[in-house]
């Protein structure tokens, strides 16, 4: 767990009762003579702490998570600000916070909420070191958990090109999207685009901005210069963050031969299903062993689908067939695609198909609509349904007290109910008048007064 050291053995057989305040003080404890190559031994206290931000596509960005008493968990937005998320940055070595709270952004978390009511002045070293409520005592649920992203977070992507491997390069930095300069931008730092994304190699170069629009906003990156040896653009050589001597006329666009080869299926959308993954030619399934809300996570950013819904349990799509893909997957939360993460070599598994992996995101992606894949939150979607729903059952209503005061107004002058619907069918069907009617019975049934002003 923490490798191999070169430091000399100095002392074996030990065997404490636990009560011992000293390591020396155990009974069996003996002093080497002479140092041997035995192996050192490792501990890891319950006060050990760790943070990390997880779910947000790089070690920047994320879900605030805290490894204590054994176990990682998340922190509760009671009281954050500002401050606090910017503690959290200058922690991780990740610049000062852009934003503080992002609901939703990483999908929600499960397990312990560590900490709550946390009040920094911005100025502490450690966010353990800010005044809050003691270990493990909240009054939250992990809807409340804390998310934030750092001025050093970077993520890249294609817009306008109607699919997700082409259109123009923007690159999201200090809190902002914004393009790269094609100056000096040559097929070699192209190729790291396309491989950054995933994309396979590339298709082509786009000099011609009127292809994938002009882009705004800063332009961050000129001057580039890459090895190809590269696995994400800021890797390269450039000149600093945000100086060029472009205009947004030079904005850059590549195009990548390959797509997604990731997708889910059988779902109600295209946001929702089983997890399949493109490999030699061939769409085969993940197998849910190590399977967790991280996994999921880094599934639905790729798709560009919002965050993941936790929904355990069984699913009503039919078993798959053919190769599974994937096994024991391990992500952290803050890969960009799933083949970034820790699992077994392609195609080794001890599954069926019964165990695949199915993702439920909170969005419905939307392709071709402009600059970007667009999704819609699950939330949102529900609120559209119910204000739907309601505004047709108003409507029901109104129409039905409608007809009934022309029924009223008709009763008072002698007619029936079936007067009342011919009535509704006069105003309905141009043209049409009690005289095209051709129920004489109900005619008859009137007074001679009321049928002569029909006639009439």
């Amino acid at each position: 767990m923490y490798g191999e050291s070169e430091l000399p053995v100095w002392a074996n057989t030990v065997h404490c009762e636990g009560n011992e305040s000293q390591l020396r003080n155990c009974s069996t404890f003996t002093l080497n003579q002479t140092p041997n190559d035995s192996i050192g031994v490792g501990v890891m206290c319950s006060d050990h702490l760790q943070l990390r931000l997880s779910g947000g596509g790089s070690t920047c960005a994320g879900r605030v998570e805290i490894y204590y008493n054994g176990s990682w968990g998340t922190v509760c937005d009671d009281s954050w600000d500002l401050d606090d998320a910017n503690v959290v940055c200058g922690q991780l070595r990740c610049g000062y916070a852009v934003e503080d709270n992002i609901p939703g952004f990483c999908g929600r978390s499960k397990g312990q909420i560590w900490l709550d009511e946390v009040r920094c002045s911005g100025n502490e070293s450690y966010l353990w070191n800010c005044s809050s409520a003691p270990w493990g005592r909240h009054d939250c649920s992990h809807k409340e958990d804390v998310t934030v992203k750092c001025s050093e977070h970077k993520e890249m992507r294609l817009v306008n090109g109607g699919r997700r491997c082409e259109g123009r390069v923007e690159v999201w930095y200090n809190g902002t999207w914004g393009t790269v300069c094609t100056e000096k931008l040559s097929t070699v730092e192209a190729e790291v685009i396309c491989k950054q994304l995933e994309c396979g190699p590339l298709e082509s170069m786009v000099y011609d901005v009127r292809k994938y629009g002009q882009g705004s906003g800063p332009i961050w990156i000129d001057e580039m210069k890459c090895s190809s040896h590269e696995s994400a653009l800021w890797q390269c050589q450039f000149d600093p963050w945000g100086q060029h001597n472009c205009d947004h006329r030079e904005d850059a666009g590549v195009s990548c031969k390959g797509n997604t080869q990731l997708r889910v299926d059988g779902g109600s959308n295209n946001c929702a299903g089983r997890v399949q993954l493109l490999f030699n030619n061939s769409w085969g399934t993940v197998c849910d062993d190590s399977w967790d809300l991280a996994d999921a996570n880094v599934v639905c950013r790729q798709l560009g689908c919002g965050s993941a819904l936790w929904t355990p349990g069984t699913t009503i799509i039919a078993p798959a067939s053919g190769d599974i893909w994937l096994d024991e997957v391990k992500c952290t939360g803050s890969e960009s695609f799933l083949s970034r993460c820790l699992a077994s070599p392609l195609g080794q598994h001890d599954c069926d198909h019964k165990e695949d992996v199915f993702v439920t995101c909170s969005g419905i992606s939307i392709s071709g609509l402009g600059t970007k894949p667009l999704y819609l939150d699950f939330q949102l979607r529900t609120t559209l349904g119910i204000f739907i729903i309601a505004e047709f059952v108003a409507l029901v209503i109104i129409a039905r007290r409608q007809s009934a005061g022309r029924g009223a107004e008709m009763r008072g002058r002698g007619f029936g109910f079936y007067e009342a619907i011919y009535e509704e069918i006069d105003d309905t069907i141009p043209g049409n008048n009690f005289n095209q009617m051709e129920d004489s019975t109900t005619l008859s049934q009137l007074p001679e007064s009321d049928i002569n002003e029909i006639n009439n």
